[in-house]
């Protein structure tokens, strides 16, 4: 039954220990109407709140501005001489100020800069060319805006520098494009987007570049035209990569296109002018009969031969039969076998040559002006035909006439020279070997 009783008697332990509470916090509070404690506790606030003010004063404790910019101001004698700074080993510092701690809790980084001064006098000439020096930092104020304040210090002390003349040169870009060959096709040189590039630097190292090449490198075998992304790669005079970090360039890749063609044979074909209709188209060869080119594959595909340009028969006789001829392709079609200059034979196999007379009688005046009165003044011509030796026989003067074209002479007059153009009566398989001229005078009506 005891444990009864201790239960019963919990409640009012409860409202005892509640009652004890009631009075601690109540002596507590009347604590504060007891000098001696107001006296102690004011002295401990003071203290801490001088701590706090000790801490904070920056009039004579100094504050710490971090990321400060550091700047390498150069002399005029070192601009004079070109010089640029390259390096430097430090480019933010430290700096201690003091002051109005108002002032100073606003500083920044963009109110304060250490700056050290270049001069060319003592600076040594390393092994690579470029120039070190050692230069004491000094802070400075940006502006005065903010000018209740003093520096004290900065950290580090001093900067070391790489110094070089600054240099830039106009390298044209090569290119060195590797990639998968096919016999049927073919390759066109690479065609870049850029043809040169301007490095510039110290000029120890833009010296050491002697040329700059665009290079690419794939096993894929090309079947059409490819564009491909090439770093640019500096080498010096003896093929070494010229690998400099403070080297820049205008360009760093380039694109280059490789034009990609199928290539075909074409039969090249002879043709003739002046001569006569039944001239056999056999009897004239072409040394090369073909070459190869290569174009576009649609454009291609409707090109099975070229037609060279024409002889000119005026100029062919026994001793004379064998012309040169330039190849002359389609636009967008590429000559292969780079072979430009043919040439083109007649053969004058069982042909013969006769010298005739024209008389004046038989050459006929046409498309003369109404105005005009056009009179022949040559008797006769001798002339050369040729032709094949069983008509070439049977030529006499009688079968030789000759057309003399007034069309566009409306402002002729006088005695001049005009061409006329020779033909043969019944001898379709000759012409004649020259041009020829007459005299005529020619008279207003």
């Amino acid at each position: 039954m005891n444990w009864f009783w201790k239960k019963k008697k919990q409640p009012s332990d409860e409202k005892g220990e509640t009652s004890e509470k009631k009075k601690k916090r109540l002596k507590i509070s009347e604590l504060f109407y007891n000098n001696h404690f107001v006296m102690v506790f004011s002295v401990v606030c003071a203290l801490i709140l001088w701590f706090i003010m000790a801490a904070t004063n920056t009039t004579e404790r100094p504050w710490e501005i971090t990321n400060v910019p550091v700047e390498v101001e150069l002399s005029a004698s070192a601009q004079e001489e070109n010089l640029k700074v390259f390096d430097q080993s430090v480019t933010e510092a430290t700096v201690s100020v003091t002051g109005n701690s108002i002032i100073v809790n606003r500083l920044t980084s963009a109110d304060i800069k250490a700056v050290a001064s270049l001069s060319p006098s003592g600076i040594s000439t390393l092994s690579k060319g470029m120039m070190e020096y050692t230069l004491p930092l000094t802070p400075e104020k940006v502006t005065n805006q903010l000018s209740d304040y003093q520096l004290v210090s900065v950290y580090p002390k001093e900067v070391t520098v790489l110094v070089d003349k600054y240099k830039e040169t106009s390298f044209d870009i090569e290119s060195n494009i590797k990639y998968g060959f096919n016999d049927q096709y073919f390759y066109n040189t690479p065609t870049l987007s850029t043809d040169s590039v301007t490095i510039s630097g110290p000029a120890s190292s833009v010296s050491k570049v002697s040329r700059v090449v665009a290079e690419y490198s794939t096993d894929e075998v090309l079947t059409s035209t490819k564009v491909f992304q090439c770093k640019l790669v500096a080498y010096d005079e003896n093929g070494a990569k010229v690998e400099d970090q403070y080297l820049e360039y205008s360009v760093k890749e380039v694109d280059a296109t490789v034009s990609v063609f199928p290539r075909q044979t074409i039969e090249l074909v002879p043709s003739a002018v002046n001569a006569p209709s039944v001239f056999a188209q056999s009897r004239m060869s072409v040394t090369p009969e073909t070459i190869v080119v290569a174009g576009p594959e649609d454009a291609l595909k409707n090109l099975s031969d070229i037609t060279l340009d024409p002889v000119d028969f005026s100029a062919v006789n026994l001793s004379n039969t064998t012309f040169t001829k330039t190849v002359t392709l389609p636009a967008g079609f590429k000559n292969i076998s780079n072979t430009w200059d043919v040439e083109v034979k007649v053969d004058l196999k069982d042909y013969s040559e006769k010298k005739l007379e024209l008389m004046s009688k038989n050459i006929t005046v046409k498309n003369q002006s109404d105005t005009q009165k056009v009179k022949v003044l040559t008797d006769s011509i001798q002339i050369d035909s040729v032709g094949p030796e069983a008509q070439v026989s049977q030529l006499t003067s009688d079968d030789v006439y000759a057309m003399l074209d007034m069309a566009g002479q409306t402002d002729v007059s006088g005695t001049v020279k005009m061409p006329i153009r020779v033909a043969f009566t019944d001898a379709t398989g000759c012409w004649v070997y020259g041009k020829y001229t007459v005299s005529v005078l020619v008279e207003k009506k």
